[in-house]
């Protein structure tokens, strides 16, 4: 596998060290994958596509050839961890190795959005 983000190969040997086969194959079709989202850049008289590269997941990141986001606050893929992988960490939530960031309420957009921002929101107004 070619070299990551460090988030994605800590979480990937923490993961590779405590899950049995049946954990593992599901985690496998959760693989990491470097790719790339064009988006719209413009404003000031110029307009451009710009692309912007991000580990993703080969399941949940899949963008549609020929996709361009509007800008890239717009770009709506998930970034690994995805979601499933994310939930998949929750099963060692006592271990002391353990990262409150992995949690699945971080999950984050190839964009730096979370995910679930909305939820996020409420959660800080509550």
């Amino acid at each position: 596998m070619p070299r990551s983000d460090p988030v994605v190969e800590e979480l990937l040997g923490f993961l590779l060290t405590r899950l049995d086969e049946a954990s593992f194959e599901s985690l496998a079709t959760h693989e990491p994958k470097r790719m790339t989202a064009a988006y719209f850049e413009g404003g000031g008289g110029r307009a451009e596509t710009r692309g912007i590269w991000f580990t993703g997941c080969v399941t949940c990141s899949q963008i549609p050839p020929g996709t361009l986001f509007r800008s890239h606050s717009h770009i709506d893929v998930p970034e690994w961890p995805c979601q499933p992988v994310r939930e998949q960490t929750l099963h060692f939530a006592d271990d002391p190795d353990y990262r409150d960031e992995w949690r699945p309420e971080f999950a984050l957009f190839a964009s730096g959005r979370l995910i679930h921002e909305d939820d996020h929101d409420q959660d800080q107004l509550s």
